[in-house]
């Protein structure tokens, strides 16, 4: 299992109430943190509320809908990986955002480990590749001339006169 240093939570959107929470039991036995939520709607204000949440996973027929929800989350929180379950076979990948890992209900233990590893991992190898800005710089495309943003400093042909 992968481990942070900061706590890492799994949110867990879905509507059967039995399944939610076997779902949950079944992660938090495997050590890891879970939030419960029953819609789209709860699970995207636990999302803007929680920045320990690195993973989503979505029954395809939450209220408000886990593959909207699933899109959504991929455009705003690009660093938050991404299970649908559903009982639709590999029909359902067209529909999914890129990256998006899909588990097949009814699913036993070993293959929500397996997704949930796998889904994490390649979070940790997103995250590990990315370059590192120091803390208070902002990131800039070096097109911003006019407010003196990305202009480099080159010599000049005539004398400074100050």
């Amino acid at each position: 299992m992968i481990v942070e240093s900061r706590p890492v939570a799994l949110l867990v959107a879905e509507a059967i109430p039995l399944l939610r929470m076997l779902t949950s039991e079944m992660l938090s036995e495997a050590g890891l943190r879970t939030i419960e939520v029953r819609t789209a709607v709860e699970a995207l204000v636990v999302l803007e509320e929680n920045s320990a949440v690195r993973m989503l996973i979505t029954g395809r027929n939450i209220m408000g809908g886990g593959v909207a929800l699933a899109h959504l989350v991929h455009h705003r929180w690009p660093k938050v990986g991404i299970v649908v379950t559903s009982g639709a076979g590999a029909d359902l990948y067209p529909e999914l955002p890129p990256g998006t890992r899909l588990l097949r209900k009814p699913y036993n233990f070993e293959d929500l480990i397996h997704e949930v590893e796998a889904g994490l991992a390649k979070i940790q190898e997103e995250l590990s590749a990315a370059p590192v800005l120091p803390v208070g710089v902002p990131p800039h495309t070096g097109t911003e001339i006019s407010s003196g943003m990305g202009a480099v400093a080159a010599p000049t042909t005539e004398p400074d006169k100050t």
